[in-house]
């Protein structure tokens, strides 16, 4: 298919090229033949629109018969400038923009976003849809309509910027990477899940004071503004990135307080919607660190004080890099379940990033950290399901102490984890204590 000749631009600044005898600048000075372009290049660009529904977003104060005249000097109009193939007909009551006559940006940017082209997409998106453009004698649908696509597109923008933002951070291109993640909470200011990601980049990267300063702006703007408090999962990781800078140069994190095993309810007492991916992820670290502290223990391999030291590598997203966030936020919840165990040293998620990026196999990374074991394991979404696979590999001969894998639904990570955690710690030390390893 050839090229369109003209190219129509409404993503910030408007703009309209064709062919070097025609200018778009007409168009663009008459507010409604822009809007209709604009309604027809995003509305039709996957089939036809009835004329009585256009002339009802446009002329809504005319009856039919002179709505539908004013219609047709409008396409009129339009032809003239960009070319008397722009619209085609189904009959006598439908039309849509010509397919490949007219190139638009909005349209490219939304196949893009389907495709997963996310530099591409981010690249064509300058600004808000028709920025700064209100037209006027339209009726409120329209309106509706407009605000609903700009609202639509901005979303997706943020969508693609995180996106491309997760691949500078697994390229290891740090600055660009905050760069993007704050550009996307700007997209998407009302997106506490955005809030939360960024929370999440600053304190990864070591920005720790520029984290709390972002959660204390956003509660700030949610009293101010709603009267409201964070939702509990922001509040629990501001808490998370508070006790990182208090402490936390070390590689253990603080351990936290010990929780109650009364007050804690057990599997089976709890709905199991609220198990998931966190009962699931959460038994690996159980595992994990029975097995880690028995191998030790008989091979007699600990570190100076006796303690196995471990190290929980970013679990690898096999599909897209929602994934990859996924694997990185399980491998924290890992490490800090871990850490809440006696007599285990676990290096710092930070530590471990930075180790797997500077390369080499298991027996190079653990060696760089200075572990006698690695955390590892992968993370792929299917539909509505979540497979993890983990292992535990001893540094020294890259023996694989111990595997699993674990097929768990899509639900709430977050919303059960700490009284899960506490119920799967309080089990795992009852367990060490009745095999006899020091409490």
């Amino acid at each position: 298919m050839a090229q369109p000749q003209v190219e129509l631009r409404i993503l910030g600044p408007t703009d309209l090229h064709g062919p070097v005898d025609r200018t778009g600048s007409y168009i663009l000075r008459q507010p409604k033949r822009l809007a209709l372009l604009a309604y027809l290049a995003l509305a039709t660009s996957d089939g036809y629109r009835r004329r009585d529904q256009i002339v009802a977003l446009f002329w809504p104060d005319l009856d039919q018969a002179h709505a539908r005249t004013q219609l047709r000097k409008v396409l009129h109009a339009l032809r003239r400038t960009i070319g008397s193939e722009a619209f085609s007909k189904r009959g006598e009551e439908e039309i849509r923009l010509g397919p490949g006559q007219v190139w638009c940006d909005a349209v490219a940017f939304a196949r893009c976003i389907e495709t997963g082209q996310w530099t591409d997409a981010l690249a064509l998106y300058r600004g808000d849809l028709l920025e700064g453009f209100f037209p006027g004698g339209v009726s409120q649908e329209f309106e509706a309509w407009l605000e609903d696509q700009r609202v639509a597109l901005r979303a997706q923008a943020a969508r693609a910027t995180w996106e491309c933002s997760s691949l500078e951070d697994l390229a290891g291109r740090r600055v660009e990477a905050l760069a993007l993640a704050r550009r996307a909470v700007d997209l998407d200011p009302d997106n506490e899940e955005g809030v939360r990601r960024l929370l999440a980049v600053l304190d990864r990267h070591g920005d720790r004071a520029g984290a709390l300063r972002l959660y204390a702006e956003w509660q700030a703007r949610l009293q101010s503004e709603y009267g409201a408090e964070p939702a509990p999962e922001t509040r629990k990781l501001a808490r998370k990135v508070q006790a990182h800078r208090k402490g936390d140069s070390a590689d253990t994190p603080a351990r936290l307080t010990p929780v109650n095993p009364a007050r804690v309810p057990i599997e089976g007492t709890a709905p199991r919607s609220h198990i998931g991916i966190a009962g699931a992820v959460l038994a690996l670290a159980a595992v994990a660190a029975i097995g880690l502290m028995i191998s030790a223990r008989n091979r007699g391999r600990d570190a100076a004080n006796g303690d196995p030291r471990v190290a929980v590598l970013p679990l690898r997203g096999l599909g897209d890099s929602s994934d990859v966030r996924v694997g990185e936020g399980l491998a924290e919840e890992l490490t800090t379940a871990l850490a809440q165990l006696p007599n285990i040293v676990v290096r710092s998620t930070a530590r471990s990033l930075d180790a797997v990026r500077a390369g080499g196999d298991v027996r190079e990374i653990g060696r760089r950290l200075g572990v006698d074991y690695v955390l590892d394991g992968s993370v792929q979404h299917a539909t509505q399901r979540l497979r993890v696979t983990a292992r535990v590999v001893r540094v020294g001969d890259e023996t694989t102490i111990w595997a699993g894998a674990f097929d768990a639904g899509d639900a709430d990570l977050i919303a059960a984890e700490e009284r899960i955690a506490a119920v799967i710690v309080d089990s795992v030390r009852s367990r060490l204590a009745h095999r006899g390893t020091r409490p």
